[in-house]
């Protein structure tokens, strides 16, 4: 395993023994349907077999990865567990017993786990209700509980939040701040972007990285929680946070429908993913020691490129192919560059 610096060492197709054609069956895929991808990027062993960028964006270019902050913030929790700061096990009000004197009944039974897994008990997500006044934290615990914490996956972006303020409570820093000082500075990434809400990070959602910043982070969760030398979160934890802890045969979208972890998402075709709207993904898979990172706009299934081509890629293995990969990514950056403008209109509508 190679651990990068600044940026990835370079791998040939040969070198990853992957199917070069296979690889080139996917941009012919990506060009014919104009998918909206921005930053794409596929690591093998810690090297780089391509990366590839729609015109206007590089290696840098900052976005927001929506949900895939939710991932980060699992990681989070990891490591204030592994610092003996809280345990999973831990109950959720007791850390805000202070401030909110009278939750609804039930409370008392959430667990962070239950956040982690998004079994709150909330059928609504009150989160995206919030007014600027609102008293954040007394919001969430007057939501009324339509099941018992632990017993049901809800999709919300509060628990997300929320697990945010107890990294604040425990550590008296916001969340970005923690992994700035636990994550960011061992793997070699400038601090990003966070908002924050009530002096908490936002946790869910609008983390800003480059994909790849993403690559780095799947490939620390590919070599189980390890960066060279160092544990930066353990085994243990990476090993339950990526693996399935509730059901999720229930929601409709059906690469969602595969399993959840701790602020993770399985996959139908094995392993996890951190997952976002509009396609931001990191695929994690450790039959083939790869990373594969997504960036973009697009509303249409994107998981779909890694079961399709770069799975079936590594199967096969490599052969000689004559045809170079490079004419594919340098046709990719210029033949998808219009889809900025339909792009500009969809996010003003």
């Amino acid at each position: 395993m190679i651990f990068p610096r600044e940026d990835f060492e370079k791998s040939s197709c040969k070198e990853a023994n992957i199917d070069k054609n296979s690889l080139i069956s996917m941009f012919d895929h990506i060009d014919e349907h104009k998918l909206n991808i921005h930053q794409m990027l596929l690591v093998h062993d810690g090297s780089k077999v391509f990366e590839a960028y729609q015109e206007g964006y590089g290696p840098g270019s900052m976005e927001n990865i929506y949900s895939v902050s939710k991932s980060f913030t699992s990681i989070a929790i990891g490591i204030c567990q592994d610092q003996g700061l809280l345990k999973v096990s831990d109950f959720v009000y007791p850390y805000f017993s202070d401030s909110v004197l009278d939750p609804l009944p039930g409370y008392e039974q959430l667990t962070i786990e239950n956040l982690l897994t998004m079994s709150h008990g909330q059928e609504r997500d009150a989160f995206k209700e919030l007014r600027p006044d609102d008293d954040v934290f007394k919001v969430f615990f007057h939501v009324p509980l339509s099941r018992k914490p632990g017993t049901f996956f809800d999709y919300s972006n509060f628990s997300a939040f929320m697990l945010s303020a107890i990294v604040s409570k425990v550590t008296g820093k916001t969340l970005n701040d923690f992994l700035d000082q636990n994550l960011y500075s061992h793997l070699n990434i400038k601090k990003p972007d966070w908002p924050e809400l009530s002096g908490c990070s936002i946790g869910a959602s609008a983390l800003r990285l480059d994909a790849l910043s993403l690559a780095k982070i799947g490939l620390l969760l590919l070599n189980k929680g390890k960066w060279r030398e160092q544990q930066i979160v353990s085994e243990a934890y990476v090993e339950k946070a990526t693996t399935k802890q509730i059901d999720t045969s229930h929601m409709e979208y059906y690469p969602d429908s595969h399993g959840y972890g701790y602020l993770f998402r399985m996959n139908d075709f094995g392993d996890y993913r951190m997952a976002g709207i509009y396609n931001q993904i990191v695929v994690v898979n450790t039959q083939y020691s790869f990373v594969f990172v997504v960036q973009g706009y697009e509303t249409r299934t994107l998981t779909d490129l890694v079961k399709n081509y770069v799975i079936p890629g590594f199967e096969k293995g490599w052969s000689y192919e004559t045809r170079s990969l490079r004419d594919y990514v340098r046709r990719f950056r210029f033949n998808l560059a219009l889809l900025a403008e339909t792009e500009k209109r969809a996010r003003n509508k």
